[in-house]
């Protein structure tokens, strides 16, 4: 599955990144993206600017931070088996340090362009045990952490929105919604208007589980405006294997990088299926596995349909 590094620069065929999005609100990006993704085969969340300014190689890196660690199951208890400590591929990697209680202290991402090298950094901030906010820094810039997004918790204690900032101010949020098994069943998209006084819902994604732990069905959902009916715009199926997500151990990380199936489900996917509502047309991914003796995948090998081009990536543990 694709647990891959992201390149949003150069060469999209080269990284799990696959997505180029020529729309220049941040957070309208990342639900653009967000839906664009799952509907057409790109596992990543965006939130992002002009592609080449300093600032959107922060959104830049979110956008493909997904990517990262998009094959994982984020679950706030430890096992205590292995931890993930690098994710790479030909033109990137991904360094995950942790703090003493197993939490993620930061994620460095390294990026090799055409261009040349640089670097992000996806900083958590945790209170009482929840996560409450996500910092980013670009080595481009000052260094000086960004507020990414921040955290609202239900009276359940389960994250019920997701708010995203732009230079300091809010610029639309997330809702989730639960079923009675705690599990993520929707996501409502929320982006700013134009006058900039209201939010607005025009899109969300609903999430189908088999009874492994599993999702096996995204609903992509739409309208023009909220006058109108929701339609659906795509669905992803999956299936997969019997292995342990490689994160089911990591609290939090698809906050850190994105709400997916691969980075929810409790096993690896072995092929995601992406057809549009409209044309009945599919897209198919498979992704083979080489395994370590706890069971997790130590190399991942994707297939795209699109001209048989064929990723691979490592992952490091300890």
């Amino acid at each position: 599955m694709p647990i891959a590094a992201q390149q949003l620069k150069s060469n999209v065929n080269s990284t799990y990144i696959f997505t180029i999005v020529p729309i220049f609100n941040v957070n309208l990006v990342r639900r653009f993206v967000s839906i664009f993704l799952s509907i057409y085969s790109v596992p990543s969340q965006c939130q992002f600017m002009p592609l080449f300014s300093t600032k959107s190689r922060i959104c830049t890196a979110l956008l493909l931070a997904v990517v990262v660690t998009s094959a994982f199951h984020p679950v706030n208890n430890d096992k205590g088996k292995m931890r993930l400590r690098g994710i790479s591929s030909a033109t990137n990697k991904t360094v995950i340090t942790y703090h003493a209680d197993k939490t993620i202290a930061e994620l460095l991402t390294i990026y090799q362009t055409a261009e040349g090298g640089y670097s992000t950094t996806r900083i958590p901030v945790y209170k009482d045990g929840r996560l409450i906010k996500i910092f980013v820094t670009d080595e481009e810039s000052s260094q000086a952490p960004v507020l990414f997004s921040s955290f609202e918790y239900s009276a359940k204690g389960k994250i019920r929105r997701i708010i995203y900032y732009l230079d300091g101010a809010v610029h639309g949020y997330d809702s989730l919604a639960y079923n009675n098994n705690g599990l993520i069943v929707a996501r409502y998209f929320f982006n700013d208007t134009q006058d900039g006084i209201a939010f607005e819902n025009n899109s969300c994604q609903l999430f189908r589980w088999d009874n492994k732990g599993n999702i096996v069905r995204i609903e992509n959902m739409g309208r023009v405006n909220r006058k109108l009916p929701f339609t659906l715009s795509s669905t992803a199926t999956y299936t997969y294997d019997d292995h342990p997500n490689a994160q089911q151990g990591i609290p939090s990380l698809c906050y850190l990088t994105d709400i997916t199936a691969e980075n929810m489900s409790a096993n690896n996917i072995v092929t995601e299926t992406i057809t549009s509502a409209v044309t009945n047309n599919s897209i198919v991914k498979h992704y083979t596995y080489a395994y370590n003796a706890e069971r997790y995948p130590s190399r991942i090998i994707t297939r795209y349909a699109v001209n048989d081009e064929m990723v691979v990536t490592d992952l490091e543990w300890d």
